[in-house]
């Protein structure tokens, strides 16, 4: 073997060793979802997948190797989507990957397998390619799925602060307000976060605190501006009840003027399919008659 075939081994052992060990090169922290250390905390814990017996074996493999992840954008990717998709299972961000990498070491095994039955030498296109398909999907559906949260709870905004504006208006606390709201519809998402601020609060946390931590769970501007304008006003001494419903009025002449923007824009976008049926009815109408004038009939 020349030296040149040496270097060449080296190059490309490095080529594939290098982003190994910069994938899992050292572990990460652990770090529980607060959701499930809330649920903990109060006694409503979920059993996860990952606490079936006859799955943690594999199961702890997967975590095995989701520690060794530090691709921070990655994890911090997860970490959005959980908390903004409110994560009702409890996974913390290495539980979370470890689904991913499972389903994708698991399409991968299953693809190589079928290659080698069926024998269509196709297997250095299809085994990568199902790796990524197997290691997205998790993903996509986690944002799909966060993405669907946050608009339902942006729809949610303005009616959940006119309640509680009208609510602490007849002499109730904030707390008794988000109560009150949260007990009649528990299974509104915006009530779920209300109720986690809530938790916060009891375990002694601010309430500042408790509605900024809400604000970075839930990544919407609307909420993140409420979150604001009540704690300037606590700071301020301003009446809450007042403050929360100005910014429920302020958020619907936002999607009012949003609304308009949408409709004047879809005058314009109508334009061009427009002029491409007027073309084609133009095209449909007088072709026969430009086929008969080139072929000499109207003569």
């Amino acid at each position: 073997m020349g030296i040149g075939q040496v270097l060449i081994s080296i190059l490309v052992f490095a080529g594939v060793a290098l982003p190994i060990y910069a994938i899992f090169g050292r572990p990460m922290p652990a770090e529980p979802a607060i959701h499930r250390r809330i649920a903990t905390a109060v006694g409503t814990a979920r059993a996860t997948i990952f606490d079936r017996p006859w799955l943690w074996p594999v199961m702890q493999i997967g975590l095995v190797l989701a520690r060794r992840v530090s691709v921070l954008s990655l994890r911090q990717r997860i970490r959005q989507g959980l908390d903004a998709a409110g994560n009702p299972s409890g996974y913390s961000v290495e539980e979370y990957l470890a689904i991913c990498l499972l389903s994708g070491i698991g399409l991968t095994l299953a693809t190589g397998l079928l290659e080698m039955l069926l024998h269509t030498g196709l297997v250095l296109f299809t085994v990568p390619l199902m790796a990524a398909v197997g290691l997205y999907a998790p993903l996509y559906a986690l944002s799909d799925s966060a993405r669907r949260r946050v608009a339902r709870i942006a729809k949610q905004l303005p009616y959940t602060l006119d309640l509680v504006s009208l609510v602490m208006t007849a002499g109730s606390s904030f707390a008794e307000a988000a109560e009150t709201l949260i007990r009649d519809n528990p299974e509104d998402d915006l009530n779920q976060e209300l109720r986690l601020a809530l938790n916060e609060m009891n375990f002694g946390t601010p309430r500042a605190t408790a509605l900024a931590n809400m604000a970075k769970r839930i990544p919407l501007d609307s909420l993140r501006s409420v979150v604001g304008a009540v704690n300037q006003a606590e700071r301020l001494g301003t009446p809450l009840a007042e403050i929360l419903g100005l910014q429920a009025e302020m958020l619907r002449m936002h999607r009012s003027v949003r609304a308009e923007k949408l409709s004047a824009s879809a005058s314009l976008r109508i334009l061009i399919p427009s002029v491409l049926i007027l073309m084609a009815v133009v095209v449909i109408v007088f072709a026969p008659l430009v086929i008969r004038f080139m072929q000499g009939k109207l003569m």
